[in-house]
């Protein structure tokens, strides 16, 4: 397990801890749930930013108008990303040294204002995520 994956990528089920669909769509992507939790491994505590590709599609926007989605690393909120409008997101954010550690794992939350309940299967959908992870 490492510090950033990518949905597509083979390892990517070892990350997800909850509330993030178990099937790739397009080869590149996965549906979240309200509160997406993913787990990493990182090296160092220095100059790591929590960096989010992600999506709100146009279908859920139409019943949820405009969201808020927030990113937390290990329980601490780290910041949010208003979502005006559908379309591809990008979130990068420095992450304090003092709240990571490197003989431990890393946990990662998510959570969307307004989920979208799909009228024909019921299933409640947050937003579409496509890589996630640390960079420096």
């Amino acid at each position: 397990m490492g510090s950033f994956v990518s949905m597509s990528d083979q390892d990517a089920d070892a990350h997800i801890l909850r509330d993030v669909s178990p099937v790739t769509e397009g080869s590149a992507w996965r549906w979240t749930f309200q509160r997406p939790v993913l787990r990493f491994w990182v090296e160092s505590t220095t100059r790591q930013k929590l960096a989010v590709d992600f999506a709100i599609a146009v279908e859920a926007f139409k019943v949820t108008g405009p969201v808020m989605v927030s990113f937390y690393v290990n329980a601490k909120l780290l910041g949010k990303q208003a979502c005006p409008q559908p379309g591809n997101y990008h979130f990068e954010k420095a992450v304090p040294a003092a709240w990571l550690r490197t003989d431990r794992i890393t946990v990662v939350a998510a959570e969307v204002d307004k989920i979208w309940v799909s009228p024909v299967d019921g299933a409640r959908l947050g937003f579409v995520l496509t890589r996630i992870g640390f960079v420096n």
